[in-house]
Formats: structure tokens, C-alpha cells, sequence
């Protein structure tokens, strides 16, 4: 009996110490995450302009939104960004992942090179490409002998000022995802590649048939990650579109127009629906790759 009770003591004091511990977290949690994702809820159901307490409204923000032009066009800017900076990144960063995998003199050297526009700061990367998109810039510059031109409106005119943007993001991203691929090039076993060389596959059917195949779940994190990070979009169109956005909002997108609702206009419940609506787009994109992901593992088992 006295073993009995010593045993469940013992049990109840790891049971305490294990939430003691676990308390920090739970905490950070509720605080930095829950709370602001219910205080966005209640706000987007409210008219609050910072200057007077909020006012209860209930779904009149969101349709409001569904008559606001801003917002209608912030979702295809949105959705062109998103496009413009997940597919070129998936395809360009596992190509230049095989690349590197391979074994040639240099390789270190070159991958290090290849990798460090990851490093600095999005803000630091900006302000450098901005001087470098100037009219007469150096891109203009280098650029001239092929165009003719003398100056080039990277950032002004309304065509190639978000396919500069979609350009900065991929030169950005790119080599941060090829490290991610790279990691599940090397995490396949070697014996696989052997095998499927002595069954007489060549080097591009051994990578289609053996290594694609198992760098799946690769890929959806790629997929779920970069699709988050560019429905967030925020730094580049800030820090380096013309008016924060421009020209004629064709930089505005969901994240910027959030900034805008509420830090330049006031409309906090605006803004607050505004990141509701920008949420549960993202959700619904990753819930749909998760679920193609697992309909094709089902299909391959």
C-alpha cells in the first residue's frame, strides 16, 4: 500500500515540475499568438479608428470590403504575387539543389556565393535594389546594350514594377529553399541511386523515378512555407514601390493594404477584417496542398 502511494506521489510530482516547465510556453503562446488572433476577430467585427473606443458593427466591415475597390484589387495583386513567387521558387531552387548535390571543384565556395542574398535583412535587400532599379541605374545600365534605352521606370511603370518585385523576392528565396531540398537530396539513401543505376536508369530517370518521388514531403513544407511567406508579403512593396504601393496600387497587396487601413487611415476594424480575410486564405491554400499531398501518398500505397 505504501509502495502504492509513493509510486502515484511520485507521478503527481513529474505530472506538476512537467507543467511548471511547460508554463512558459503555454503562456508566450496565449499571449503573442491566441490573443492577438481573437483580438483580430472581435476587431474586425467593430468600427475602430484608435480615436474612440470600438463600436460594435457586427459584418458591416466585411462588406463593406466587398464594395471597397482597394481591396478587390489588393486580392489579384495578392494572388499574382503569390503565384509570381512559389512556382519560379519551387522549380529554380530544387534545379539549382540538383546542381549542387552533384560533386564538381568549387562547389562549396560557389554554394556559399549562391546563398548569401538569404542573409541579410528583406529591409537591407530592398534599399540596395531600390538604387540599383533606378532610372539610370546600373541594372539600366547593363541592360542598355540589349534594350536601347537610357532610363528604365523599374519601380514606376505599372507592368514591370511588380515583375521587379516578384524578381527581388525569387533572387531572395531561392537559395534558401535549395538548401531545403538539398537537405532531402542528402537524406535519401545512396543505395537506391545504386540500385536504380544497375537496373540501367539513366541519371535524369534515377532523379524522376527514385529521387522525386521520395522528396515529397520535402516539397509540401517548401510548398506550405513559401505559399505563407508570400501571402504576407509586406517589406518589398513598403520599402521600395513608389507612395508604398504604387504605382496606382499595383503593389498593394493584402499585407500592405492591412498597414495602410490601419497605421495610415485609421480604420483598425477595416484592417482587422482585412487580416481575417488574408488568414483564412492561407489556411484554405495549405489545407488544399496538405490534402493533395495526402491523396498522393494514398494513390502511391
Amino acid at each position: 500500500m505504501a509502495a502504492g502511494t509513493q509510486k502515484s506521489s511520485l507521478i503527481a510530482r513529474r505530472q506538476y515540475w512537467g507543467l511548471v516547465f511547460v508554463l512558459p510556453t503555454v503562456i508566450f503562446f496565449i499571449v503573442f499568438f491566441l490573443y492577438p488572433i481573437i483580438s483580430g476577430i472581435y476587431y474586425s467585427l467593430t468600427d475602430f479608428t484608435l480615436l474612440k473606443p470600438p463600436v460594435w458593427v457586427g459584418l458591416q466591415n466585411y462588406q463593406d470590403l466587398l464594395k471597397d475597390r482597394l481591396f478587390i484589387k489588393s486580392i489579384s495583386v495578392t494572388l499574382g504575387y503569390v503565384a509570381g513567387t512559389t512556382i519560379p521558387a519551387w522549380i529554380l531552387s530544387l534545379f539549382a539543389a540538383v546542381v549542387f548535390f552533384q560533386k564538381f571543384r568549387g562547389r562549396e565556395i560557389l554554394k556559399v556565393l549562391f546563398f548569401s542574398p538569404v542573409l541579410p535583412s528583406l529591409i537591407v535587400v530592398a534599399i540596395v535594389w531600390r538604387i540599383l532599379l533606378q532610372p539610370g541605374g546600373i541594372l539600366t545600365t547593363v541592360l542598355r546594350p540589349l534594350t536601347g534605352s537610357a532610363e528604365i521606370n523599374w519601380l514606376d511603370n505599372p507592368t514591370l514594377s511588380p515583375i521587379s518585385m516578384i524578381i527581388i523576392t525569387n533572387w531572395t528565396i531561392i537559395p534558401f529553399y535549395m538548401l531545403i531540398w538539398l537537405s532531402g537530396l542528402t537524406a535519401i539513401p545512396e543505395e537506391l541511386r545504386d540500385a536504380a543505376r544497375v537496373d540501367g536508369a539513366t541519371r535524369v530517370q534515377s532523379f524522376f523515378r527514385v529521387e522525386l518521388p521520395l522528396l515529397r514531403p520535402t516539397g509540401v513544407f517548401i510548398a506550405a512555407i513559401s505559399t505563407i511567406n508570400a501571402f504576407q508579403g509586406f517589406t518589398l512593396q513598403y520599402a521600395i514601390s513608389p507612395g508604398k504601393g504604387g504605382p496606382i496600387d499595383v503593389n498593394t497587396t493584402l499585407g500592405l493594404l492591412i498597414w495602410k487601413y490601419g497605421f495610415q487611415y485609421y480604420r483598425m476594424g477595416d484592417a482587422s477584417a482585412v487580416s481575417m480575410v488574408l488568414f483564412a486564405m492561407i489556411m484554405i491554400v495549405v489545407l488544399i496542398q496538405l490534402w493533395l499531398s495526402r491523396s498522393d501518398q494514398f494513390s502511391l500505397n
